[in-house]
């Protein structure tokens, strides 16, 4: 059996058998605890003999955590310790709930036979802790199926997104090794879906237009700007249509060379997954990029006035903390069961901590990089941009509020006539929401030369 080898760089047996000094020792570990050990990493074994009851699932994760011996004062121990209690208290939401649903859910899809069940993103790309083949065997989740089904339930949704909470890293179906070649000054990180060709090529024609020459750079008059956009596997891929859906992303990428594609379901919940697989992506990919935005499809971004903030705060030593956007603040998870921000109070039963809504936020590169580390280690959570405040608290990193970053639009009342006022979209930095054909048209009347405002407003 080969021994896991963790993306993080410290010994597989500090995190799992903390003490084991000797190969005999070693064998023992394994031989105590059988269920926890295999090459897909410690909780393989019982998350593929499923019972299809939550509480026998919820029981088997609990013994995974308790069989898991992480190195004293390690996260592992306050992460199963978490775990633990959280899904003994979510086992109440099987009482009343019809077992069919979770018997219905599809299993993750297995390597093929006689294959190693590892995931490459490039034949030449070294992970610490060892070669690309052995370390990406930790993190081996060929599950495409989705995490979350969104015709079942609410309830049933959440117990779906606990069951596969384990699976956190997916393969790469499209990548760009090359995307972030050279001095990248600012990458813009898209998050959008396979269904979105419309969106993608709106903000191509927009705000996603790469850019290299004359700018904003760091040391001298430099900026390159690089565009991606992250997706995962669309519901009509597995449709009559689906095979159409496939061949337009092929082409669409074939013209651009942009699209990041996972193997995993493109759904809400399963945007935290998004988030960590570019995470994880980026930190491999992106050694000399300095900044990052990551922002939705459906928004209005002025990059110009992203790179003149960047360029007012060089020299800043806290500038390789940023991390700003439009923070929410003391806010509570939402119980209407309506809400796609719905959240049981069984998985979530305190305030929020600080953090930006996620239509768009600008983050520099360091703290992505540090981001990494603390991803691997937190429970998953089903909102994206609560999961990055989650993180951010545990680096004891406080979001910079910004008011040139609108996630609600520029004022409240949509009826509101500065909500299309071109003179206010051309100081800001990023506003949510405009679909394809106003984003063009937001776009081509900020930079028409014929714009002419009567006060100007900074918020840089």
């Amino acid at each position: 059996m080969a021994t896991p080898v963790l993306l993080s760089g410290r010994s597989p047996k500090s995190r799992q058998c903390p003490g084991i000094a000797s190969q005999e020792r070693w064998a023992q570990c394994k031989h105590r605890f059988p269920q926890s050990w295999s090459e897909t990493g410690w909780c393989g074994p019982w998350s593929e003999q499923r019972t299809g009851t939550l509480a026998n699932e919820l029981s088997a994760m609990s013994l995974c955590c308790a069989r898991w011996r992480p190195a004293p004062g390690g996260p592992g121990r306050r992460r199963c310790a978490l775990g633990a209690v959280l899904l003994v208290l979510l086992a109440l939401l099987w009482l009343g709930v019809a077992r069919p649903e979770l018997a219905s859910l599809p299993q993750g899809r297995r390597p093929p036979a006689g294959t190693n069940a590892s995931i490459r993103l490039d034949p030449g790309l070294e992970l610490e802790g060892g070669n690309d083949g052995d370390a990406m065997r930790t993190v081996w989740c060929a599950s495409a199926q989705p995490q979350v089904l969104p015709r079942l339930p609410k309830e049933a949704r959440f117990r779906a997104f606990l069951r596969h909470s384990h699976c956190r890293y997916f393969p790469l179906l499209r990548d760009h090794p090359d995307k972030c070649g050279g001095r990248v000054r600012l990458l813009l990180a898209v998050k959008s879906a396979p269904e979105h060709g419309e969106r993608r090529e709106a903000v191509r024609r927009t705000w996603g237009r790469e850019l290299t020459g004359p700018g904003s750079g760091s040391g001298s008059d430099f900026a390159a700007v690089r565009t991606v956009f992250l997706l995962g596997r669309g519901a009509a891929e597995e449709g009559p249509s689906g095979e159409a859906l496939r061949q337009r992303l092929e082409q669409e990428d074939r013209a651009h060379g942009d699209l990041l594609r996972w193997d995993f379901n493109d759904t809400f919940y399963n945007l935290t997954l998004k988030a960590v697989n570019f995470l994880r992506w980026f930190q491999h990919r992106c050694p000399s990029v300095e900044f990052v935005f990551q922002g939705d499809d459906d928004v209005f971004v002025h990059p110009a006035n992203l790179l003149e903030f960047l360029r007012s705060r060089q020299g800043d030593p806290r500038l390789s903390q940023l991390f700003v956007g439009d923070v929410i603040r003391r806010a509570w998870p939402i119980r209407n069961q309506h809400s796609k921000y719905y959240i049981p109070p069984e998985l979530f039963n305190q305030p929020y901590p600080p953090y930006a809504g996620g239509g768009g936020i600008l983050m520099a590169a360091p703290l992505v990089r540090r981001l990494l580390p603390v991803s691997e280690y937190l429970p998953l959570f089903p909102i994206d941009d609560v999961f990055l405040g989650m993180c951010l608290k545990r680096l004891g990193v406080v979001p910079q509020a910004h008011p040139g970053f609108r996630t609600f639009g520029i004022h409240r009342s949509r009826t509101n006539p500065m909500n299309w006022d071109p003179c206010f979209f051309r100081e800001l930095l990023m506003v949510h929401q405009l679909g394809p054909p106003a984003l063009i048209n937001m776009w081509e009347a900020v930079h028409s030369k014929s714009l002419h405002c009567a006060k100007t407003a900074s918020f840089l």
